[in-house]
């Protein structure tokens, strides 16, 4: 098992910076002059770092945020996208591994609470939509931009996991009409579970990670991830026989035995 000291990655060594802090691990896109742009290196740092820490057996929850003032101001013009256009293969790739990123923070076995500090535009939006939930700073804001620069609302998930938040009509509503959703808005929308001072929002970030970890093992967490992704999906017949396979492994893992015998004997000792 890896060291889960605190350890930080210093400013200006990459495009992200991860800091643990016991079982709990956060990532900070760290190019706040830039806005905290999508872009190949970011990628390429996100990824690993998402690798590496689902590794990491003493990690139980991870927290995304961004530096500065900006949460992640989506695609960096001129590398993503440009107006002269792209090799449309070199293009595609790049988009291809924008879309593996929300793909990879939904897949990944430990929970990710996005920590929203500011704005977040087009593929920044979809960044933290794609995290299995959100807090934010009264600052915050999500900006579906697509149309601005001539494209589409069908970005890093965006068209699937908006719809399935706030519903149909009014994911509809906003993307075709390049919204600004505020916090308060996203709010009472569903896109954030709480909206707390900028000043405590890492705090309370800390807080909800830690009540996940104290809640259950490491695997039964990571087990509860996927079924609720995987009612999303399916008709309830799939979805519940899923989870009673599922359910059965979990009940033969030591996590679960000690955790039982626990709680029992602390039964025990409560007066009746």
């Amino acid at each position: 098992m890896k060291d889960t000291a605190n350890r930080d990655m210093p400013s200006g060594e990459g495009p992200i910076r991860v800091t643990r802090q016991g079982a709990v691990a956060t990532i900070t896109l760290d190019r706040p002059r830039q806005r905290n742009p999508l872009n190949p290196e970011l990628l390429q740092h996100l990824t690993g770092a998402l690798d590496e820490l689902e590794r990491d057996a003493g990690i139980r929850a991870v927290i995304l945020t961004g530096a500065g003032t900006v949460f992640c101001a989506g695609a960096e013009l001129g590398t993503i996208i440009h107006p002269d256009g792209l090799d449309g293969e070199f293009q595609f790739q790049l988009l291809r591994d924008c879309f593996k990123l929300a793909q990879r923070i939904r897949e990944i076995d430990l929970p990710v609470i996005a920590a929203v500090n500011g704005i977040a535009v087009g593929g920044g939006a979809a960044l933290a939509l794609a995290c299995d939930f959100a807090i934010a700073a009264p600052t915050a804001r999500y900006h579906f931009a697509f149309g601005r620069v001539g494209a589409a609302g069908c970005d890093m998930g965006c068209a699937y996991l908006l719809p399935k938040i706030v519903g149909t009509l009014r994911a509809k509503q906003w993307l075709l009409t390049g919204a600004a959703i505020d916090a308060e808005e996203g709010k009472a929308a569903g896109l954030f579970v709480e909206v707390c001072p900028a000043d405590r929002l890492l705090s309370r970030a800390q807080e909800l990670a830690a009540q996940i970890e104290a809640n259950g093992p490491r695997r039964a967490v990571a087990a509860t991830k996927f079924s609720v992704a995987r009612g999303e999906e399916a008709d309830f017949q799939t979805c519940i026989s899923y989870e009673a396979y599922v359910q059965s492994f979990m009940f033969t893992l030591d996590d679960h035995r000690i955790r039982l015998r626990g709680y029992l004997e602390q039964r025990k000792t409560k007066p009746a």
